[in-house]
């Protein structure tokens, strides 16, 4: 009789799917939190922080299962990468909402909220993805390319708020400052969502 070699596998990649499920959740969380009132903003991070521990206890399950299986659907590295990966999503994605609120920081510049919608679309897509790890296919590919696509789109638009947020020589330095922590979490974001992508990328061409 064969063995199969997803029989113990599955529930890891079940786990996984879990886990990912909290990106969406992180995103739309940080969102609401970007577009509210300084004053509405503590309530929504303490919110997002909910988002971030509910992520926490998804990523201990899943390591736990990796630690327990004997046999495993991908190199057991490959899956702690994974899942460590997941996990540094949502936490640049908290730290960001995080520092908002930390910092008081008012009105966001126009160009932030295109950072917060790639992130949502990173979130959409990889939770797509991770949810059809047990088939490797060609639609795999179309998901790294996409997320290298919104993170190279990402840097242009954060290159171009750093520039505007230094080019007004009598800006108060505080401010600028408090600006540049948020900016700074949501460009790290958005590029912990394309080394997950490369981390499949991996998975995908091993298993090919």
């Amino acid at each position: 009789m064969a063995f199969n070699r997803f029989s113990q596998g599955e529930s890891v990649l079940d786990l996984i799917a879990i886990q990912a499920s909290h990106l969406e959740r992180a995103a739309e969380a940080l969102n609401n939190l970007a577009h509210a009132s300084r004053e509405d903003r503590v309530n929504l991070n303490a919110h997002l922080h909910s988002v971030e521990n509910d992520a926490d206890e998804a990523s201990h399950k899943v390591l736990k299962k990796i630690n327990q299986s004997f046999v495993l659907p991908f190199d057991r590295e490959d899956l702690f990468n994974l899942t460590s990966l997941i996990d540094d999503c949502i936490d640049m994605i908290d730290e960001a909402g995080d520092n908002m609120v930390l910092y008081r920081v008012d009105e966001l510049p126009v160009d932030a909220f295109k950072l917060i919608e790639i992130i949502g679309n990173c979130a959409r897509i990889t939770t797509q993805a991770l949810g059809k790890l047990e088939k490797i296919d060609e639609n795999m590919r179309t998901y790294w390319v996409e997320i290298n696509q919104l993170e190279n789109h990402g840097d242009t638009v954060y290159r171009t708020l750093m520039s505007e947020l230094f080019a007004d020589d009598d800006s108060h330095p505080m401010l600028v400052m408090r600006m540049k922590f948020v900016l700074d979490r949501l460009e790290a974001a958005i590029d912990c969502f394309e080394n997950l992508a490369a981390v499949v990328e991996t998975i995908s061409i091993k298993e090919s």
